[in-house]
């Protein structure tokens, strides 16, 4: 019956972590929409510049 309380823990304390790591990627993205820039998976396309980091693997690119 211990165990379960063990279990309790640990699952809240992924699922608060998995929360943070997503308020960083709102605030991220609303940060490069006030840049008028678009978020982009892994890489900018072609023509554009990163002007910053929506999230861990989505740069914030704006067009040239």
């Amino acid at each position: 019956m211990k165990i379960l309380y063990l279990l309790f823990a640990l699952f809240f304390l992924v699922a608060q972590s998995s929360a943070q790591d997503s308020d960083r990627g709102i605030i991220g993205t609303a940060a490069c929409l006030f840049r008028k820039g678009r978020c982009h998976f892994f890489r900018c396309p072609r023509r554009s510049r990163r002007i910053g980091r929506c999230a861990r693997f989505f740069p914030c690119c704006k067009r040239r």
